[in-house]
């Protein structure tokens, strides 16, 4: 730019449109003219806003540094042919600027897609489109090509003859030539070109094709790959982006954190954030770790002060309600008092009335006596009745299955069976005889063809059959019916009447059923005649009765009247009791509950002080965790605990720093124990880092035992294990992306290029999805996906391109670590019983303090979540009692876990030096790569040399304890 305050640009000049033609701009580039600082950042900010509408969201920041690396990429892009040297490190926008520019110039941005198998061949293939599009199109075409994708020397040798001549020997065989360039002669013919039409060709592309190399700096190979490709330096315009300006790193803090209300205004906070990152660079620290390392400071601070606000208020609250409920007490005392008077004066007022009721009530006695005589009489001639009743009902019950059983028969019979009957000229005698019989049943004397067909032919026949009441039937009927039935009995059987006809078996069955009842109807007049006259003593009876209980009903209603004056002189003591007694009630529970809670109640009474402190500090606090989780985890120990240091100096905390402290909680830790992870404070805070990091964590772990961890903690989230030399890993990455499955990638000693894209979330806007590339394929991307990725060599080759994309956690063995591990095996050795003591006794430990811990987050949240007076709400009372006292109890346990706990370690003391002189040597085995790069010893052969050397006898004695 010409000064601090105004660029020169390309952009929307003007110039363009009225003075130069397409081949012009071509030919000779585009226009340049001068562009405020203002306009130019504001013209940036809405190509970004379109961008990111169109596409996908650039993670760019927009400050002074980084529009001039936006002038100086739109200078050399907007010349004809401008191509880019962008040597640099990771995270100094240059990618992503070089996208802008380009989307701004609407020119076509190409950049190979890697595959897992991605070769020589494939990568000819890419670099042919977009020659073909720059020399046969004539589009403007910017290849962007970064590390990961140039793979090895001969891949930039493609790159270095496009540059230098405009074509790759080879690229195109000559037979494709002749059909590629024959559209191109009309233009060549108007242009006034002269050469042969393939030198039009290479000409067009070199007006046409803009190369932009971003390439990291600090790569062992980048001076070496320079020097072997002159083009690099003598055909691109080199930018040099390693780290931002220090008046950059005070801006962008204030561009990162302008969104986050719990950041503070002052300026402080960001100089001492670019202050870390300096401490940081020797480290490998980058711009882009600078970038993650402020926006996880802006997740850090605004979780962990929701956390401690919200603890803060429960607080408050929880004392609140304490002191409220002591408040409560007193005055409760004193208003018990007076009612105890009351309620004296009201129970003699009560027993008076009770006596005046007592008397009132013995008049009544005696009408109910009578009452209840006339209701054991009114008892005996009801169950006569229902005797008699019985009895009848038995001796029908014989036959009316059969009547029943012949009405639906005959309600069944379908109108065409009667008209097949009625139809005939001259009957069947079977069918006769059954008609005769039913026509006599039904009273009709006359038992004629003529009348038989009539009959039939009523409407509603079959109803009328069904229907029929056999108590109807006289003596007279039913002795002709049965005279008939005797006489012609063959006509009623079923089989008989059923070859007649279909209508005549049931009708047959009607008249035999009927008989049959009006029989039983005859045997069982005289039951029904005493049946009737026990149904007349009955109503006398229940007359009486009436009228005994009218009389009764009157002498209640002088008790009741007596009983309502009597509960109205009772309900005043009565009420006073109850209120009395549960106050009493409240008052004792209360008094216990806060004598209980005085230690609670002075612990979190410090707890709410220390807060506001806390809450001050918070912001460096949290610089110092989210710088930790950026640029510590790769580190060792003590290096970590060195930089920790410094920084506290830095940052002049007053209150000393604590990683683990500020991020998790015991309860938390204690449940990844239980998981699997090792119980030291580099394992503990690795872990922290897995789990809170934006970027993808890369476990170096030679023991294994993260990783093991990491997949039981994991294990509940649809989590899928890969290793990065399975035949099926690109399948296993699609279908977790695809679903938001949580990927671990095991065995990983070197990125895979495939998971660049995914690594750095370059998410495709695909309408209201967003998408990613995954080799060849642009895959649905599901939010929930999560991927980790793990190795056991303890010192992988990371290139720097690589480590930006990643967070490297080293789970290293420390000193202390692998001697606890040696200490375990040896007294798994010499004495099992102690190790399976310990270990079921740290089990045990771990799972009390997780109750306490749980206990005393209950009891808290009981008592601030409480509404209106607690003293009343006995449900709550009782509740933290409970509680209270399990807590007490587990605490009691805590102890006598802890003094068996230190009788133990005594125990296991005498193993110690074993353990630490093991773990010297293991250490001092790893220095002797030093010395020569041939010695090489894994922790797992050291662990096999160690137990063997456990189960050799001691030399020169028969006590394996005396080595």
């Amino acid at each position: 730019g010409l000064s601090a305050q105004s660029y020169f640009s390309a952009f929307n000049t003007g110039i363009e449109s009225e003075q130069m033609d397409e081949v012009t701009v071509q030919q000779q580039g585009r226009a340049l003219s001068r562009l405020s600082k203002l306009d130019f950042g504001q013209l940036l900010e809405q190509g970004l806003l379109k961008y990111s509408r169109e596409y996908t969201t650039l993670n760019l920041l927009l400050f002074d540094e980084m529009l001039e690396l936006a002038a100086a990429v739109d200078r050399t892009l907007s010349r004809a042919g401008g191509s880019l040297l962008l040597a640099g490190r990771a995270g100094a926008g240059r990618r992503a600027t070089v996208a802008l520019v380009a989307y701004l110039h609407q020119m076509e941005l190409y950049s190979p897609k890697i595959t897992r198998n991605y070769s020589l061949k494939q990568f000819k293939q890419d670099l042919r489109s977009a020659v073909q599009t720059a020399g046969i199109a004539g589009t403007a075409v910017v290849l962007v090509l970064e590390d990961y994708q140039l793979m090895d020397s001969s891949y930039h040798e493609l790159i270095n003859s496009l540059l230098s001549t405009g074509e790759i020997p080879g690229l195109f065989k000559s037979e494709e030539l002749d059909a590629l360039l024959g559209p191109l002669q009309d233009e060549a013919a108007q242009q006034g070109w002269r050469g042969n039409m393939f030198s039009f060709f290479t000409h067009r592309v070199r007006r046409n094709l803009h190369v932009a190399l971003v390439l990291d700096c600090s790569r062992n190979e980048f001076a070496v790959t320079c020097e072997s490709n002159p083009a690099y330096y003598k055909e691109c315009t080199l930018i040099w982006k390693d780290h931002w300006r220090e008046e950059s790193m005070q801006e962008v803090p204030r561009l990162v954190l302008q969104d986050c209300p719990e950041v503070p205004a002052e300026r402080a906070l960001g100089e001492l954030a670019a202050r870390i990152h300096q401490t940081c660079l020797p480290l490998g620290a980058t711009s882009m770790h600078y970038t993650t390392f402020l926006t996880a400071f802006k997740t850090v601070l605004s979780s962990k002060t929701h956390v401690m606000r919200k603890q803060q208020t429960r607080l408050q609250a929880g004392l609140s309600k304490l002191q409220d409920a002591a408040t409560l007490v007193d005055s409760l005392k004193a208003k018990a008092h007076k009612q105890s008077q009351l309620l004296a004066t009201k129970q003699r007022e009560a027993d008076q009335a009770l006596e005046e009721i007592t008397s009132s009530m013995a008049k009544a006695s005696q009408q109910k006596t009578e009452v209840e005589l006339v209701k054991k009489s009114l008892a005996q001639e009801e169950a006569e009745l229902a005797e008699a009743q019985r009895v009848i009902q038995s001796k029908l019950s014989s036959v009316e299955p059969d009547v029943q059983a012949a009405k639906a028969a005959v309600g069944r019979l379908k109108p065409e069976s009667l008209s097949e009957i009625r139809a005939l000229r001259a009957p069947p005698p079977v069918v006769r005889d059954i008609l005769q019989g039913v026509l006599t049943l039904m009273g009709i004397q006359d038992t004629s063809w003529m009348s038989m067909r009539s009959f039939l032919a009523k409407r509603g026949v079959t109803e009328e059959i069904v229907h029929f009441d056999a108590s109807r039937i006289t003596d007279d009927v039913r002795a002709g019916v049965e005279a008939h039935l005797q006489a012609n009995a063959s006509s009623f059987e079923p089989a008989t009447a059923k070859r007649a006809s279909q209508a005549a078996e049931p009708l047959a069955a009607w008249v035999k059923a009927n008989i049959s009842y009006s029989a039983a109807l005859q045997r069982i007049g005289p039951l029904t005649a005493k049946n009737n006259e026990l149904k007349a003593s009955l109503a006398e009876s229940q007359g009486k009765l009436a009228t005994l209980m009218e009389e009764l009903a009157k002498i209640d209603g002088v008790v009741a009247d007596l009983r309502r004056n009597f509960e109205r002189s009772t309900s005043e003591s009565a009420k006073l009791k109850m209120e009395l007694e549960e106050e009493q009630k409240v008052i004792t529970a209360a008094e216990t509950l806060i004598g209980k809670l005085e230690g609670e109640r002075g612990r979190w009474q410090d707890q709410v002080a220390a807060f506001a402190q806390r809450l001050d500090e918070l912001p460096s606090q949290a610089l110092l965790a989210a710088a930790f989780m950026t640029y510590l985890p790769q580190c060792a120990e003590r290096e970590r605990q060195s930089m920790v240091s410094s920084w506290q100096t830095l940052a002049q905390l007053a209150t000393p720093f604590d990683f683990c402290g500020l991020m998790t909680t015991e309860s938390e830790q204690l449940r990844w124990r239980a998981e699997g992870l090792p119980s030291d404070a580099l394992s503990v805070e690795n872990a922290l880092v897995i789990l809170n990091v934006a970027q993808p964590a890369y476990l170096i772990d030679p023991a294994s035992r993260a990783t093991a961890w990491l997949k039981a903690h994991m294990q509940n989230n649809r989590l899928e294990v890969v290793n990065q030399q399975d035949a099926n890993f690109t399948t296993a990455l699609e279908l977790a992306v695809r679903f938001g499955k949580t990927l671990l990638i095991q065995e990983v000693d070197a990125l895979e290029p495939i998971l660049f894209p995914i690594l750095r979330r370059e998410l495709v806007a695909q309408g209201p999805r967003f998408c990613v590339q995954v080799g060849d394929k642009l895959i649905d991307y599901n939010e929930e996906f999560r991927v980790f990725l793990s190795t056991r060599n303890p010192r992988p080759e990371v290139p720097p391109d690589s480590r930006a994309v990643i967070t490297q956690v080293n789970f290293t063995i420390t000193h202390a670590g692998l001697a606890g591990q040696l200490l375990a095996k040896t007294i798994q050795h010499e004495k099992p019983e102690l190790e399976t003591q310990k270990l079921e006794l740290l089990h045990k430990e771990e799972a009390l303090k997780l109750q306490l811990n749980t206990l005393e987050e209950q009891l808290l949240a009981e008592l601030a979540a409480a509404e209106g007076n607690i003293l009343e709400n006995r449900t709550l009372l009782t509740s933290l009692n409970e509680t209270k006292a399990k807590s007490s109890t587990i605490k009691e346990a805590l102890e006598q876990s802890l003094q068996v706990q230190q009788t133990l370690d005594q125990e296991r003391q005498a193993y110690e030096p074993v353990a630490h002189k093991a773990s010297d040597l293991f250490f001092v085995l790893q220095d002797l790569s030093k010395v020569n790069s041939m010695y090489q010893y894994s922790l797992a052969s050291f662990l096999q040399l160690f137990d063997r050397a456990l189960k050799a006898p001691a030399p020169g004695s028969s006590s394996s304890s005396s080595s």
